[in-house]
């Protein structure tokens, strides 16, 4: 197989793997329908069926709020990256980054394991930067970018190098401080790196008993590895061109990532959106960018970040309107959704910001939370 081709077979089998599908626990009920996920409606239907393999927080700025295991914690996938800009944001207000710094794209890439479904190819297209002929990587290590750009690239193409590159940059410390700002305590900031590196090489995870703290000491210290160990990068390579484990093996890798509460997620959109981070302006500009284009009327900016993992889906956003209210929505699924919805393109952002800004969905998804 062709490394072009493997890295998008890879990039798909992360999200998800045609003919499995998601084991359900409920012997009690018969099993739930396939659902369409890239419709609201279908997201509504979901919920009605799947009601232990969520969580939401919902608080539409006018003093309403729909919670669903709000403290429950869940895998968050690449919406734990806010944390991440976060931290930049602050950095850049405080002098110690400056966003317009030259970064070599070898140094960007040295964290980068290619299981994103094309997202660092996409950016380096995106930044005008030409590709060597795996198409993997940049064709010349010591092409500079913008910080910034680096940091656009993780919120907009959600690549998974970028976060890494930039808590090596920051130290932990800096992304602890970034999210108890806001309220979050001690977020589950490991190394994306080793993360999937423990799917793509199993040999190199550590034992499943392991602690979370000790997990993450571990990752840190295969990512440094990964960094300078030429023959562990070539390793990978070779085993990505076998294909990924099945799926369910994925989903129970995935299970074991970074996670938190949607209580946590959202009171770092929120404090972002309404100025109560250091750096949120600028935080808020990358944030909202993507969708800048396709704002409701009254809406001054949708700021989002969303994730998706085999058999995750996360979401976190918060609108600003022009009255000056601020809703933030949150919702963090893991479990319940098949191989085939995984691949149907699922969009759960749909239904949040349709919920916080049209009541009759706000009341449509609060009689799905309470069928």
């Amino acid at each position: 197989m062709a490394r072009r081709s493997f890295l998008l077979a890879a990039g798909c089998a992360l999200l998800a793997a045609p003919g499995a599908t998601a084991q359900r626990n409920r012997a009690t009920e018969p099993p739930a329908p396939e659902t369409d996920l890239s419709t609201p409606e279908g997201w509504l239907e979901w919920i009605r069926h799947h009601p232990d393999d969520f969580g939401l927080v919902l608080d539409n700025g006018y003093g309403d709020q729909l919670l669903h295991q709000p403290r429950t914690p869940r895998p968050l996938a690449s919406a734990v990256k806010v944390v991440h800009l976060a931290a930049y944001a602050e950095a850049v207000a405080t002098g110690r980054l400056h966003p317009d710094e030259q970064i070599r794209v070898g140094d960007w890439e040295r964290y980068y394991v290619p299981t994103d479904g094309w997202a660092h190819k996409n950016a380096l297209t995106h930044l005008g930067i030409p590709l060597d002929p795996s198409g993997l990587h940049a064709a010349d290590p010591e092409h500079v970018v913008r910080l910034d750009d680096v940091v656009s690239a993780m919120i907009m193409f959600s690549d998974s190098a970028a976060p890494d590159y930039l808590r090596n940059r920051l130290g932990p410390a800096a992304l602890h401080q970034a999210a108890e700002a806001a309220g979050w305590h001690q977020p589950d900031i490991r190394s994306m790196c080793a993360e999937y590196l423990y799917l793509v090489l199993p040999e190199t995870a550590p034992p499943a008993h392991l602690p979370v703290a000790a997990r993450r000491r571990h990752g840190f210290a295969l990512e440094r590895r990964f960094a300078i160990d030429e023959q562990l990068r070539q390793r990978m390579l070779q085993r990505l061109g076998d294909g990924l484990p099945p799926y369910p093996v994925q989903q129970a890798w995935a299970a074991k990532t970074m996670a938190a509460t949607p209580t946590q997620l959202a009171r770092l959109h929120t404090a972002i959106a309404t100025g109560r981070t250091t750096g949120a302006e600028l935080a808020r500009t990358h944030l909202e960018r993507p969708l800048s284009g396709s704002l409701p009327p009254g809406v001054i900016g949708i700021g989002h970040k969303g994730g998706s993992l085999p058999g995750v889906l996360t979401t976190g956003m918060a609108v600003r309107r022009e009255n000056g209210s601020t809703a933030t929505g949150v919702l963090l699924v893991h479990g319940g959704i098949s191989a085939e919805e995984m691949l149907n393109d699922p969009n759960p952002a749909q239904l949040v910001l349709l919920a916080v800004e049209q009541p009759d969905w706000w009341d449509r998804l609060a009689t799905a939370l309470h069928r």
